[in-house]
């Protein structure tokens, strides 16, 4: 089944509202058999609306719209529907009386601009919204059909529930595998995986390059070819990974942290229960404060803030200062300017433990600081993941 989802409503074109919409509704289509091919975000404007409805009509066999069912002016969904179907709108006394029983269970007169919301397409059915006043509807005519929803996650969520039992649209078993990779750009993984690469979801995340295999032979091979570069897969994360390799080890950690300013240890105790496992932090901003917790001053003397020896005593200083099993430090430039010749992306990990320190460099590209923080602080986590 060919499949279109639509995001209707202007402030989705002006960057006031992000459209979460069509991207839940095209995931929750892809696991009910259903191929989306177009998502379309559409303004508040009967003209284009329609356009891109006949459009999407003349492709697919399901259509879904959401958003423009509200009683104002603006809200021109229905209308455009019922012309792009070549329908008249029709008004419902029962679908009044609803949403007038809506407004009353609230101690409210029904404004009169809400009457529009009681009409739509001739030969369409409609879907009742029992959180709203604006009920969706459904039409079904020469094998298309076109559902249309409120804007709000809140009512069309339920509604359309309700809409996939009466198409009997039913989750169709497929197989998805998702390998979380650390390290390797896209440019390494083609190196790695060849013309492979093309028949996988490929995904570039704050915490690594992530690839969606539908195929469990494909699976085997990639695993084998990625061996010791895939850190997780599906539902991973890695502090929870961290969390349980601590708990099954029985050892604590301690972190120590400059350019990302507490986000590593925030990632870190997003985890339920780790305080059994995490002893805590330490946000070293300036050279002063590295000094403070413990980093020899001739090592700031000798190789700056920015240096793999720098993050290496970091790591060991937290490890002491807490009375960790594990010190896992990250220190580097976050911009927008350079520090100590350095450019914003660089950034060290030192890891250690009773048996010594060691450190890992990184370059990361200059996406703004915030880019820059959150790679830096799940560079940590893969790190210690990886070499802990």
């Amino acid at each position: 089944m060919k499949a279109s989802v639509f995001g209707v409503g202007s402030e989705l074109l002006l960057g006031h509202t992000l459209d979460t919409n069509t991207a839940e509704l095209a995931a929750d289509l892809a696991e009910h058999g259903a191929r989306v091919e177009v998502s379309y975000r559409v303004a508040d404007e009967r003209e284009p609306l329609v356009r891109e409805l006949e459009h999407a009509l003349s492709h697919s066999d399901l259509v879904v719209v959401t958003g423009g069912l509200g009683p104002t002016p603006d809200d021109v969904t229905r209308e455009a529907v019922a012309q792009a179907l070549g329908r008249e709108l029709e008004f419902d006394p029962e679908a009044f009386e609803a949403i007038r029983t809506f407004f009353q269970r609230l101690g409210k007169p029904m404004p009169k601009i809400n009457e529009k919301q009681a009409k739509k397409p001739a030969g369409a059915r409609w879907l009742e919204n029992p959180r709203g006043t604006a009920p969706g509807f459904l039409w079904q005519e020469g094998g298309k059909t076109l559902v249309a929803l409120p804007g709000p996650p809140a009512e069309w969520r339920p509604m359309w529930q309700a809409a996939k039992k009466e198409l009997g649209l039913e989750k169709t078993p497929r197989y998805r595998k998702v390998l979380k990779t650390f390290g390797l750009g896209e440019s390494d993984l083609y190196r790695i995986l060849g013309e492979t690469l093309g028949e996988l979801g490929v995904y570039a995340k704050p915490w690594g390059v992530e690839l969606v295999v539908a195929d469990p032979d494909l699976t085997k091979r990639i695993r084998k070819k990625l061996k010791g570069k895939i850190w997780g897969e599906d539902e991973d994360t890695l502090p929870a990974l961290v969390h349980k390799k601590l708990k099954a080890e029985g050892k604590t950690l301690a972190v120590m942290e400059s350019l990302t300013g507490g986000l590593l240890s925030e990632l870190i105790t997003g985890e339920p229960k780790v305080s059994k496992v995490y002893r805590g932090g330490m946000v070293s901003y300036t050279r002063e404060a590295k000094v403070r917790f413990g980093v020899p001053e001739t090592v700031l003397r000798a190789h700056g803030q920015v240096s793999a020896e720098t993050a290496r005593a970091m790591a060991e200083a937290a490890r002491v200062f807490l009375g960790a099993d594990y010190g896992l430090a990250v220190t580097g430039v976050a911009g927008p300017d350079p520090l100590e010749g350095h450019p914003p992306g660089t950034v060290y990990v030192g890891l250690s433990d009773a048996g010594g320190s060691r450190a890992r460099g990184y370059r990361f590209p200059d996406q703004g600081r915030e880019s820059i923080r959150l790679r830096a602080a799940y560079a940590a986590l893969a790190y210690f993941w990886s070499e802990g």
